[in-house]
C-alpha cells in the first residue's frame, strides 16, 4: 500500500491486490466528510423529530397513571430513541448502502475497509460506535486533529475498525449484472483455437476473481474484471460478445477451458462455479 500526492495536496492511495492488480483511490479529506456529515445531520433531525415525537407521545401516554415521576422516565427513554437514531442512521445506513449514507452518496464518497474491500458488519459498528469519542471536545474535535495527522486521513474510528473513505467515482453497471452459474443454451461458444490460446495462469486468475468478487466494492471489482478481460484479449483476441457482460464473459472462459480438460470430474473452480 503506498501513498501519493496529487496537485492541491489531494492525497491519494494506491492499494496492490493480491491478483497483483493496482487500485488507486483518492482520499476524502475534511472538507468533503464534513459535508456529508452536515447532509447527514439535516437527514436525521427530520427523521428523529418525527420519530421521536410519535414515541414520546406513545410512551407519555402508558406512563401517564404511574404520577410525577413518569416525566423522568420519558426523558430518560427519550434520550436513549435519540442515542441509538443518531448512531443507528450511519450503522444501517453504511451496512446497507456499501459504505455509502445519503451524505455521503450525494457528496460521492464511501467507507472501504483497507485493501479495498467492502465493510462487514462489524466494521460499520466499531468505527461509529467510537464517533462519540471523535466528536469530543466539540465539532469532531479529536477526529479532525486525527484526519490531518494520519497518513491516509482517518478518524479514530477508522484507525480502530481499519477503514477509509475515498471518492466514489461513478462506474459503469453493465459489467456488474448477475452471472448465471450454470451453462446456458444462449451462452456462445468460444473458438476452441482461441480458448486453447489462454494461459492456465489467467484461466486459474479468473477462477479466483470470480470465487472473491461478492467481497469487493463495485469499483475495484469491475477495473479487476476489465483487466483480466484486456489479459485474455492480448493472448487469444478473445472479447464480450455484443449485450454480454465483462464478468458473463470470465464466467465462460473459465467454464469452457475446464470443460475442454480431458477429465471426468469438474475441476474445482467449475464445479464452484456450478454449485
Amino acid at each position: 500500500m503506498n501513498d501519493h500526492r496529487k496537485p492541491l495536496g489531494q492525497r491519494v492511495l494506491t492499494i496492490r491486490t493480491p491478483e497483483n492488480i493496482e487500485l488507486t483511490y483518492a482520499l476524502a479529506g475534511p472538507g468533503s466528510r464534513a459535508a456529508a456529515y452536515l447532509v447527514d445531520v439535516f437527514a436525521m433531525m427530520i427523521i428523529g423529530q418525527i420519530f421521536v415525537n410519535l414515541l414520546i407521545s406513545v410512551v407519555t401516554a402508558l406512563l401517564s397513571g404511574l404520577g410525577p415521576g413518569s416525566q423522568t422516565w420519558v426523558a430518560a427513554i427519550g434520550g436513549l430513541v435519540a442515542f441509538s437514531l443518531y448512531n443507528g442512521y450511519f450503522i444501517l445506513f453504511e451496512w446497507l448502502w456499501n459504505g455509502q449514507t445519503p451524505g455521503k452518496r450525494l457528496l460521492h464518497v464511501r467507507v472501504i475497509r483497507q485493501g479495498g474491500y467492502a465493510l462487514s458488519v462489524f466494521d460499520t459498528l466499531l468505527r461509529n460506535l467510537l464517533r462519540v469519542i471523535d466528536f469530543l471536545p466539540l465539532f469532531y474535535g479529536v477526529g479532525l486533529v486525527s484526519m490531518l495527522l494520519t497518513r491516509d486521513s482517518q478518524r479514530l474510528g477508522d484507525l480502530v475498525a481499519g477503514t477509509l473513505v475515498v471518492y466514489q467515482e461513478p462506474v459503469e453497471t453493465e459489467s456488474l449484472l448477475p452471472v448465471l452459474p450454470a451453462a446456458s443454451a444462449a451462452e456462445p461458444p468460444l473458438p476452441a483455437s482461441a480458448l486453447a490460446a489462454v494461459p492456465g495462469e489467467v484461466v486459474e486468475l479468473v477462477g479466483i476473481y470470480l470465487r472473491s468478487r461478492e467481497e469487493m466494492t463495485p469499483r475495484p471489482r469491475q477495473e479487476i474484471a476489465v483487466e483480466l478481460a484486456d489479459l485474455i484479449h492480448e493472448a487469444s483476441g478473445l472479447d464480450p460478445q455484443a449485450g454480454q457482460s465483462v464478468e458473463s464473459f470470465l464466467t465462460s472462459i473459465v467454464r469452457q477451458s475446464e470443460q475442454a480438460l480431458p477429465s471426468s470430474t469438474p475441476p474445482p473452480v467449475e464445479a464452484e462455479l456450478l454449485s
